[in-house]
């Protein structure tokens, strides 16, 4: 039995003139936005025989517009939102949640995925189908209709009356705020031998066929599966298909599914772990077929180390995809009240793909200095206390360089922390530059026998793989890795 039933219920070159002038014009309107990037040359090929990478496959080239205050490590719906999901329709935004006090399925709306988001008054569920009762409608999912205008549909879990499972039903609307009508019968999907289902998730193949993924929620058998549905989503058309099932380098079990097709191969996001607990975590999985089988990835995708406690038991993550790219939609721990009641806000960070992997804005990303491009005066130097073993310098005469290929979810403003040693007795200084541009400088303050310390700047880089390079000034010194924030 999940342990959430024992508490509260719970991501060109123009050719003319005129298209110079106009795209001219577009850029310096950019530029003025929060996050408008630079533009630069991505890494050489000479980069990538030391950094093997693929061309980023974005879901969208716009810039998003962010309001004031907004962050990727903070909620955007500071208070209970849990396992939200967003869609966009039209020029609005709207985010569903797990039952609060408030309603079986809150409704918030927003301008724009970074928000504000608003919670919208009243229920988005008109009301429960007549197999389940009240406190356990969990993670809802809606899907728009392929024409955008239409019948919504909703796919919700909920607890049986009859017995102490919780199972998937189905709810129709002619709107995206609601009300959500349940279509009558039985459960759509209500695996008893396997504990019940939880997690509803929408996937539609390029060919218009329809796929709901869940979880099946017996605590020792839970896994992933893949079942077909009719073309207007309201009944299953096929056996389900077991697709992912929890492994040892996973704390517990796994849930939450949401699946994409990214850079030539099907993504499958996942959490693991107790969701009232730290390490519960975002994962994903990747496969060439739909049915898989999928590739777990070796790391989470997110978690709360990864974050350094930013977010706490980042999980329950759904893409929402606009003409801007992808953003994830998820939760993660606001508020501790003992045992498994805890409180669960909504978050929203951009989501860049280098191929089919997933890179969120918002989790720190470290390069380690000797995988970039040295020369003649720039070697891997081995040294113990660095991060990963080695460092590169000595920088110690003009033209010393390091160039360093570092991917960026989004286009915006980062920051950049650079781990150093300076032990040469006096001042040096290194030039940073961002695809061939020279963009800052960077003091090496100097430190003592076996230290290492770092620093931080700030740096303009274009959505994908960037080119930072550190060139010296004066003195000399040492490079261990470079931190994307």
């Amino acid at each position: 039995m999940d342990l959430r039933q024992n508490g509260l219920p719970r991501p060109l070159v123009g050719g003319t003139v005129i298209s110079a002038v106009v795209a001219l014009l577009v850029a310096l309107a950019a530029s003025c936005l929060p996050g408008a990037a630079k533009p630069g040359p991505g890494p050489s090929a000479a980069q990538r025989t030391r950094v093997p990478v693929r061309p980023p496959a974005s879901a969208g080239s716009r810039t998003p517009v962010t309001p004031p205050g907004y962050s990727p490590v903070k909620p955007v719906i500071d208070g209970w939102f849990a396992d939200p999901m967003a869609i966009k329709v039209g020029g609005r935004y709207y985010a569903y949640g797990t039952n609060n006090g408030d309603a079986t399925m809150p409704v918030a709306t927003a301008p724009s995925p970074a928000g504000p988001w608003t919670r919208s008054p009243g229920d988005g569920l008109a009301r429960l189908p007549s197999w389940a009762e009240a406190g356990r409608t969990w993670a809802p999912e809606v899907v728009p209709p392929p024409s955008g205008s239409g019948t919504y549909v909703l796919y919700f879990s909920a607890a049986r009356r009859d017995r102490d499972v919780q199972c998937i039903g189905v709810a129709t609307s002619t709107s995206p705020a609601g009300p959500f009508v349940p279509v009558d019968g039985p459960p759509l999907v209500c695996p008893l031998d396997l504990g019940g289902a939880i997690d509803p998730s929408s996937y539609i193949e390029t060919d218009g066929t329809r796929y709901l993924l869940y979880k099946s929620d017996e605590r020792r058998t839970a896994a992933i599966y893949l079942v077909p549905l009719t073309a207007d989503g309201l009944h299953v058309n096929g056996p389900a298909k077991r697709i992912l099932g929890h492994d040892g380098s996973e704390p517990v079990l796994v849930e939450a599914p949401d699946l994409v097709r990214r850079g030539g191969e099907y993504v499958l996001l996942y959490s693991a772990g107790w969701y009232f607990r730290s390490d519960y975590q975002t994962r994903y999985a990747v496969a060439t077929s739909l049915e898989g089988p999928y590739r777990k990835a070796p790391r989470p995708l997110q978690s709360t180390g990864a974050y350094g406690g930013a977010v706490e038991g980042p999980g329950s993550a759904d893409i929402l995809s606009d003409e801007t790219g992808d953003h994830l939609v998820f939760h993660g721990i606001l508020k501790h009240h003992g045992g498994s009641t805890v409180d669960r806000g909504m978050f929203v960070a951009p989501l860049g793909w280098d191929g089919s992997r997933p890179v969120v804005r918002g989790v720190p990303a470290r390069f380690e200095a000797e995988r970039g491009r040295l020369n003649g005066c720039v070697a891997t130097l081995r040294r113990p206390q660095a991060s990963g073993g080695s460092a590169v310098g000595p920088f110690d005469r003009d033209g010393c360089r390091l160039d360093v290929p570092v991917f960026a979810p989004a286009a915006g403003r980062y920051s950049v922390r650079i781990g150093y040693a300076n032990r040469s007795g006096g001042a040096a200084h290194l030039e940073l530059s961002v695809n061939g541009v020279a963009d800052a400088t960077f003091p090496l303050r100097e430190t003592k026998d076996a230290d290492w310390t770092s620093g931080t700047v700030d740096a303009v880089l274009n959505a994908g793989w960037n080119t930072l390079s550190l060139a010296r000034i004066d003195g000399q010194g040492q490079v261990d890795y470079l931190e994307i924030r």
